[in-house]
């Protein structure tokens, strides 16, 4: 009896979860971009790198450090080593012929401490590393905009790909339901087997606009699924509303393109750190300097007592002139060189490229905005011409030709409008990433 009541319980919580399995979970616009950067590969690759050249900082660093290394040996003699001395003199019998001169056992240790003074590549290489690390920042922000913006765009394509599929499927059941009123109009004699045939192929006609427009949108919310890292087999989906802009075009009187944008400043420190490369290219001519300071001790005895040792302190400073490197550190510098002027170079090509697209996407938005306010007066004009010819068409004023054509204007009004609105966005979305 407990059995069956425990039984109960279990089904009746199972049935209550049910409708909860498989639901697929909505993410709006804002979620979505926060799962994107949280879980873009991309994005978490910049990430790695920026903490790659952070390392790099402190390794560069680690030059000027002091080194520290200790070591430990032990020796062992397996034979004894002897020095000989020659007896030809009288008086010295009983005097021995040969003396040992090694232990059976021998420690060994040193310590060292050395110290750069002046070391010019070090310097110059932490300088290009700080210089590194900086631009790795910029990049990785430049990288999280850039999925930023991808997601946007491609979640606002979803939106506006799954409109057209509702639209798509608006005027399929239209088209259906006027074949079922030309049916029965035929079935009373009031139109001929022609017309609703007629009806009948306009009806098969729409159902490949409405295949084509699922597979869009099952295509993007896959593309969707890759950008923000989620499973093939998560469940997913999107929400949001699509939304017109009221406004007029405005004239493209902005200005010319801010140049203090984070690519501008990424290309700066290209040049920064090609300048750089310059400086340390010629620090192989100079000298260094380094300062070291040791301790070395041996321990010797037969019997692992080691009486007898030998501990000495030393310091020294060493000196290193470069004097000929055969023209290789000629020919770094000059190279060096050339990638500078190389760096400024482009810079001023990405200047005049950025300066390009922002006037290009400028023109868009406008355009998009022209598209956007001509095509909804057009969608509502003919809203009311199908309603008007809906009813001539009843009273046998319109054939189902006409109607048909009146239906394809309205249903192409709607579409080029959300394709204009679709423009308006991703000309906003671009300006909006090229100001960052």
């Amino acid at each position: 009896m407990k059995k069956d009541i425990r039984m109960k319980k279990v089904l009746a919580l199972l049935f209550a979860l049910l409708p909860f399995v498989g639901k697929a979970q909505e993410y709006s616009l804002e979620q979505y971009l926060e799962k994107v950067e949280r879980e873009n590969v991309n994005i978490r690759k910049a990430r790695n790198d920026t903490k790659q050249s952070t390392e790099d900082i402190k390794t560069a660093r680690s030059e000027y450090l002091p080194d520290i290394s200790a070591n430990l040996g032990y020796r062992r003699d397996f034979n004894r080593s002897y020095m000989y001395v020659n007896d030809d003199q009288e008086g010295m019998e009983g005097f021995p012929d040969k003396f040992p001169v090694n232990f059976k056992n021998t420690l060994n240790g040193a310590v060292m401490l050395e110290q750069s003074i002046y070391n010019a590549p070090a310097l110059a290489n932490l300088k290009i590393a700080r210089l590194a690390n900086a631009y790795m920042k910029l990049s990785e922000e430049d990288e999280t905009n850039e999925m930023i913006k991808q997601g946007t765009l491609l979640f606002y394509q979803t939106l506006y790909a799954k409109e057209s599929l509702t639209i798509f499927e608006e005027n399929s059941a239209l088209a259906q339901s006027q074949y079922q009123q030309f049916c029965e109009m035929f079935a009373n004699g009031l139109i001929s087997e022609f017309a609703m045939k007629q009806s009948e192929l306009y009806y098969q006609q729409t159902l490949p606009d409405i295949e084509n427009a699922r597979k869009t949108v099952g295509n993007l919310l896959r593309e969707l699924r890759m950008l923000a890292g989620i499973a093939a087999d998560e469940p997913f989906g999107i929400k949001g509303e699509i939304t017109l802009p009221d406004t007029m075009p405005e004239a493209n009187d902005e200005g010319f393109f801010p140049y203090g944008t984070l690519k501008m400043q990424q290309s700066l420190k290209r040049m920064g750190m090609a300048k750089q490369e310059i400086a340390l290219s010629k620090a192989a001519f100079l000298p260094q300097i380094s300062l070291g300071l040791g301790y070395t001790l041996d321990a010797y005895d037969d019997r692992f007592r080691f009486k007898d040792r030998n501990g000495v302190g030393y310091g020294t400073i060493n000196l290193r002139i470069p004097i000929f490197s055969g023209g290789f550190n000629l020919s770094k510098v000059r190279k060096s060189r050339l990638a500078y002027e190389k760096s400024k170079m482009e810079h001023i090509d990405l200047r005049n490229r950025l300066e390009k697209e922002y006037q290009n996407l400028l023109t868009d938005k406008n355009v998009a905005l022209t598209q956007i306010n001509a095509n909804r007066k057009m969608v509502k004009l003919a809203d009311e011409e199908i309603q008007a010819s809906e009813e001539r068409l009843r009273l046998g004023l319109v054939t189902n030709l006409e109607l048909r054509e009146t239906r394809i204007s309205y249903i192409q009004a709607k579409l080029q409008l959300l394709n204009a609105a679709l423009d308006y966005r991703t000309a906003v979305v671009n300006i909006k990433n090229l100001l960052k």
